[in-house]
């Protein structure tokens, strides 16, 4: 199906990488990476899904961490 989607450059960047490695479109790429993580279970407090030592914390409802505010303190520590 066709359609028009508004997607973050950031994510055109990881389906266009996918979609070269796999020999796919973007499209089918959006796809599988939209798949993927509806099909995955939610992340629960104090979880580290990856083993890096990094867990998942609550914070004030409605209140987003976005990359940018990482970029802006990362070097504060």
């Amino acid at each position: 199906m066709r359609t028009t989607l508004d997607l973050d450059e950031h994510v055109i960047h990881m389906a266009r990488a996918k979609a070269a490695a796999e020999g796919t479109s973007i499209g089918r790429a959006v796809s599988d990476l939209v798949l993927s993580a509806a099909q995955r279970a939610p992340l629960t407090l104090g979880e580290d899904p990856a083993g890096l030592g990094l867990r998942v914390v609550d914070g004030p409802p409605g209140h987003v961490i976005t990359d940018e505010m990482v970029y802006l303190y990362q070097d504060d520590a």
